[in-house]
């Protein structure tokens, strides 16, 4: 069996490679780079099967679906992108389940989620699932480094959280690093290898670090795994953090933003707690399912006809995935028919407006008023601009 990496190719999210990376330290050899956002194009040499451990948040893309026929999935660690569920974003929600794309699912269930965000999202739809926890939680430990234990790291902390650290922290005589997970491989050529480098310097200062706070979840994971105290700052109020964080949010030491910059921390930094041992259970049936999947297929020289559970074709798939996308646009396009027409009404009310503003203050608009149009202006151009730079990419790549 032939194997692919899983990776988001343009991130800009040091927490997607990290989670590459630890998908990677299970495979016992990589021979592919799988695309996470073009999984339905990725084509292998003469459709050779390619095993790849599907850990990942899903559906920034929405007509991705199913992946292509090469691929034989390992379904662990997964999260679904439910920004379309809970903020209408999009013109798909779970319709991307139905046909052939549930049936993917099915054929290739049990569906190990990554929180219990999407472990609902799948029950709810009647699909065969389990938490399987994330695949970060698997990790080894770095190596150790000569400044261990010296300092402590602050990732990504917002501008009022870091304030409030650095004076929590300042008879603390450990040095503060300040990082992040930002990163834009948008036009980057670095190879996996230089990827997983940087991945590889970020875990080990984590590794070495008296303790880390931060807000992130692939920050707090790791840490989990490679046994860094971690304080991890959590707005528990934000649906986005909702979505990601259950259960993990009690597996960690926590704080919220408010009692944070409030002083009211009950963590001592002279003597940082350990970890709490809550995923550890996970992180080893993880482990295990994960090894399982590999002794299974490791030695497999079958064709992807005799070694693929869906019964589609690849056409078939296809089909369907043009047809859905055909679809929830034409449904999209007639909400959005609504929206511009609400739009219109606006701005005539706005126009009335102006003209009685103008009548009353001499043929001019208040000074602030002007400055207020001005901006939306400049704002609208922009928007406008950018999105015409897109058409024009996507029209280039078609």
């Amino acid at each position: 069996m032939k194997y692919g990496v899983l990776m988001h190719k343009t991130t800009m999210n040091l927490g997607d490679d990290i989670q590459a990376y630890a998908s990677a330290q299970f495979l016992p050899h990589v021979d592919y780079l799988v695309e996470r956002e073009n999984i339905d194009s990725f084509r292998s040499e003469g459709n050779e099967p390619v095993g790849v451990i599907m850990s990942a948040w899903w559906m920034w893309q929405k007509w991705n679906w199913p992946p292509a026929e090469c691929i034989v999935p390992k379904l662990v660690s997964m999260h679904m992108n439910n920004y379309t569920i809970y903020r209408k974003a999009s013109p798909i929600q779970d319709e991307w389940l139905q046909g052939n794309g549930g049936d993917f699912f099915r054929a290739n269930g049990p569906v190990g989620c990554r929180d219990q965000t999407t472990l609902d999202f799948f029950t709810e739809r009647g699909f065969d699932c389990y938490f399987s926890g994330c695949i970060t939680l698997t990790l080894p430990k770095q190596k150790k480094t000569a400044d261990a234990g010296t300092y402590v790291c602050l990732v990504d902390l917002k501008p009022e959280l870091e304030a409030a650290a650095r004076a929590w922290l300042k008879d603390s005589g450990l040095e503060i690093r300040v990082m992040t997970h930002h990163c834009d491989y948008r036009k980057s050529a670095a190879s996996m290898e230089e990827r997983f480098a940087a991945v590889e310097d970020t875990l080990t200062q984590y590794q070495n670090a008296r303790f880390v706070v931060t807000r992130r979840l692939h920050v707090s994971l790791p840490c989990l795994a490679m046994e860094t105290p971690v304080l991890s700052i959590v707005n528990m109020n934000d649906a986005g953090n909702t979505s990601r964080w259950a259960p993990y949010y009690s597996w960690v030491n926590h704080v919220s933003d408010k009692d944070f910059i409030e002083g009211n921390i009950a963590y001592d930094y002279r003597n940082p707690p350990e970890n709490k041992t809550e995923h550890l259970a996970t992180r080893e049936a993880l482990t295990k399912s994960i090894q399982a999947f590999i002794d299974e297929t490791k030695d497999c020289t079958l064709p992807i006809g005799e070694v693929k559970k869906t019964a589609y074709t690849e056409e078939e798939a296809r089909r369907w995935q043009n047809e859905l996308m055909h679809w929830t646009l034409e449904k999209w396009l007639h909400q959005n028919r609504g929206l511009l027409e609400e739009r219109n009404k606006f701005k005539k009310k706005a126009a009335t407006l102006e003209k009685r503003l103008k009548k009353e203050n001499g043929g001019a608009l208040p000074e602030e008023l002007t400055k207020i149009k001005t901006l939306e202006k400049q704002l609208e151009d922009i928007t406008l601009k950018d999105w015409a730079k897109a058409c024009i990419r996507r029209h280039k790549n078609q």
